[in-house]
């Protein structure tokens, strides 16, 4: 078995499209969107609401290198945390794990970037995949 790139998703976010009341923490988006680990964490930070904005836009291509539809999973179920040394962290929980786990995903690498008006997310799903033993064309 190799490691192998099970999945891949971007997203860009206009920061207007999350607005201040929205990033409050009695806002019900503020509530649905972000884990109880973002969230604390979010209460630490200088620069919040680009912390926060730019972890929804990692919740988004997380999504998306997940191969999930509709609403299969929460975006609660995903955070976004930070490693020592400032890297972003992709934990998941509840359905997005088991989602993770019957596609092979064992790791999903996160960049995160906010600049101007936008924040922009890369997420790349790995997992171990078996080796054929066929040549490429």
């Amino acid at each position: 078995m190799m490691r192998a790139v099970l999945g891949i998703g971007t997203d860009i976010l206009k920061k207007t499209q999350i607005p201040s009341e929205h990033l409050r923490e009695d806002d019900p988006f503020f509530l649905r969107a972000y884990g109880d680990a973002e969230r604390e964490e979010a209460r630490r930070r200088e620069g919040r609401e680009d912390y926060l904005r730019g972890r929804f836009s990692g919740k988004e291509a997380v999504f998306k290198a997940l191969h999930t539809e509709g609403d299969a999973v929460r975006f609660s179920e995903i955070e976004i945390l930070t490693q020592p040394g400032g890297m972003p962290r992709v934990v998941l929980h509840g359905r997005a794990k088991e989602i993770a786990r019957q596609g092979g995903i064992d790791e999903i690498l996160l960049s995160l970037s906010c600049d101007g008006d936008y924040c922009l997310a890369f997420a790349l799903a790995q997992g171990r995949a078996a080796v054929q033993n066929e040549e490429a064309p």
